[in-house]
């Protein structure tokens, strides 16, 4: 009975909000609860939050509840084991092959603030290819999660759909994104803005392309939903935190509460004192002992002090807190979105009948600042925002601002519509792995070039981001040549925010008697230079092949004038020259019709060992 009214006032008062009531219409798991369902109706409700949307008609499920498809939960039992309540289970992929570059992710589910867990995730790698054959084919990789609240409809549609999503957007953009195969017309180097800047009113960069794509992308996933509300069984809404690596670099957009951490080990800069550096040029014993201690730096024999792991955000949290001024920028302006039962007002202390009348601090808007007014009876409204930090709420109803979905969503004891405030808008943060200054010396790839790890808020809302990045580095050393660890990294991240459950049931954090998280947790861990060697063989493989077509191209342009005019007798000098000149290499065609996916293709024997930028691997004009 205790545990029960707990679990009550746990979905009240968590973050997100909860998984909607089943109504008479809900079916088992299955969906059908006809004779010819899969399941049969025998199973428990499976759609607890299924509904939303239709004026309560019975809808159709798009995609059936599942749980990411490299963890291979293919069957109810598993997907059941896996939502288990009271042990909450960390899962893990069996197979880490199916994730790139032995990416590690881990999971579990709630202390019963749902059924299921709300969360998702999804990866895809593809290859953009152009019809015409006039630009090398671009790979890219995507990786994706989101938290569902509300349900997890939202969360799961996202997770099918948001890659095809913005794998059109990046087609669009393809022909700017990279240049031609080498033909007649010579081919175009890739520099940080468009080859033809005369075409467009403003100088427009390729990251800015990307940035747009993503954008775009987002705010498609969130019209689709909408469009879908009245189709499918899509309930609720959900965060979405994207990672994008790209032409060497990496992009991360966000939109929500889910967060994502750049996490490096970077070599500490020693300064000598003073007094220290005067004694330099005294002894040659000082000197002696300065330059053993400047080779072992060199060579990565400094010890682990010489080292310090540093946290570095990749994404902002997007709460009632933390977008005030946006959200009451939007109630000033829009005042009919309140209702007349709330204000768009922030006060310094909260106004009571008795300060009627007063003067009062209060701002509204973008300010940023505080000024004085004169109390009266309308200040006494509802504020638009309530509360601060992780417990803030917009319209007394959401803790997040930025996402998918949420179209049916009103606020609590009204039937205002809370989706004119919310936005699908991304930040996005672009990371240019060429300017890591790698020493391969020191066999410290992953700490120079990060480890990003992408996370839901059931890690964060326990965890700083410094002491993830600590975390994730103390795992690795732990386990240095093990080739899950990527993976127990992910599990450790987990198990640690999700803690241990006491005698009396309560989640506790195993290092302290703090409460630990009650919400979904999911993780996932991406070693950032195992996509930027992928992305170097890329780059070799480019100029091999541009180089192979620059020969072929001038093999055909040094045919002696004779040998031409033995073929057309007939024909002036001047015209031959000019056919020749003009003609295709024989080899176009076929290099053209063979131009593959480059990553699986390895660089050519004798290649320098240093990276190559897309700047050197194409052809000068």
């Amino acid at each position: 009975m205790f545990n029960r009214i707990k679990n009550r006032v746990l979905t009240v008062v968590a973050p997100d909000q909860p998984a909607l009531p089943a109504g008479p219409g809900h079916q088992a798991y299955g969906g059908g609860g006809t004779a010819g369902s899969r399941t049969g109706s025998a199973n428990r409700d499976y759609d607890a939050a299924g509904g939303g949307g239709g004026g309560g008609k019975r809808l159709p499920k798009k995609f059936q509840y599942a749980r990411p498809p490299f963890l291979q939960l293919l069957t109810y039992d598993e997907l059941k084991a896996s939502a288990d309540h009271n042990v909450r289970p960390i899962i893990v992929p069996r197979d880490i092959s199916l994730l790139p570059w032995s990416t590690g992710y881990a999971e579990c589910v709630n202390s019963g603030k749902s059924k299921w867990n709300e969360d998702q995730a999804a990866f895809h790698r593809q290859v953009l290819s152009h019809p015409s054959r006039q630009y090398h084919d671009l790979p890219y990789t995507y990786f994706g999660i989101y938290d569902g609240h509300a349900g997890y409809g939202a969360a799961l549609a996202a997770a099918n759909q948001f890659h095809y999503i913005l794998h059109e957007k990046l087609v669009d953009v393809i022909d700017l994104l990279m240049p031609r195969v080498e033909g007649d017309g010579g081919g175009l180097a890739l520099h940080a803005t468009l080859p033809h800047p005369s075409l467009f009113h403003k100088q427009v960069s390729k990251d800015e392309l990307i940035v747009g794509a993503l954008e775009a992308a987002f705010a498609d996933m969130d019209a689709v939903l909408a469009e879908d509300r009245d189709k499918y069984r899509n309930a609720g809404g959900c965060t979405a935190l994207v990672a994008l690596f790209i032409l060497g670099k990496l992009f991360v957009a966000n939109a929500g509460d889910s967060r994502g951490v750049l996490c490096k080990r970077v070599r500490r800069r020693k300064l000598l004192p003073v007094y220290h550096r005067a004694e330099r040029n005294g002894t040659g014993e000082k000197e002696e002992e300065e330059e053993e201690e400047e080779k072992k730096e060199e060579k990565g024999e400094g010890g682990e002090d010489e080292y310090e792991v540093v946290a570095e955000p990749c994404s902002f949290d997007h709460t009632p807190d933390t977008e005030r001024s946006r959200l009451l920028t939007v109630g000033k302006h829009n005042p009919a979105l309140l209702g007349g039962e709330y204000i768009a007002m922030e006060y310094a202390k909260k106004p009571t009948t008795k300060d009627l009348g007063a003067r009062i601090l209060y701002r509204q808007g973008a300010m940023k600042g505080w000024t004085y007014k004169t109390l009266t009876a309308t200040d006494l409204k509802i504020p638009l925002i309530t509360g601060v930090g992780k417990r803030s709420r917009l319209l007394g109803t959401i803790g997040v601002t930025r996402g998918f979905g949420d179209h049916d969503l009103k606020a609590l004891g009204s039937n205002l519509p809370i989706k004119p405030f919310l936005s699908a808008h991304p930040d996005v943060v672009c990371f240019d792995l060429a300017q890591v200054r790698s020493e391969p010396a020191d066999e410290n790839s992953d700490g120079e070039y990060g480890i990003l790890v992408m996370a839901t808020d059931g890690l964060w809302d326990v965890s700083e981001s410094q002491q993830v990045a600590n975390t994730v580095f103390g795992t690795l050393k732990r386990f240095p040549a093990e080739r899950h660890r990527y993976t127990m990294v992910a599990q450790e991240l987990v198990a640690r925010s999700r803690g241990r459950a006491n005698e009396s049931g309560h989640w506790r954090l195993s290092d302290s008697r703090a409460a630990a998280t009650v919400d979904d947790i999911s993780v996932i861990v991406i070693p950032v230079h195992q996509y930027y060697q992928e992305y170097r063989a890329w780059t070799q493989t480019v100029a091999a092949r541009n180089r192979v077509r620059s020969a072929a191209a001038k093999e055909v342009a040094a045919v002696p004038e004779a040998a031409v005019a033995r073929e057309q007798p007939g024909a002036p000098g001047a015209d031959l020259s000019s056919e020749s000149s003009e003609s295709e290499p024989p080899e176009e065609a076929q290099e053209a019709e063979n131009n593959l996916n480059t990553i699986n293709v390895p660089p050519a024997a004798g290649k320098p060992s240093a990276p190559l930028g897309l700047a050197d691997a194409l052809p000068a004009k």
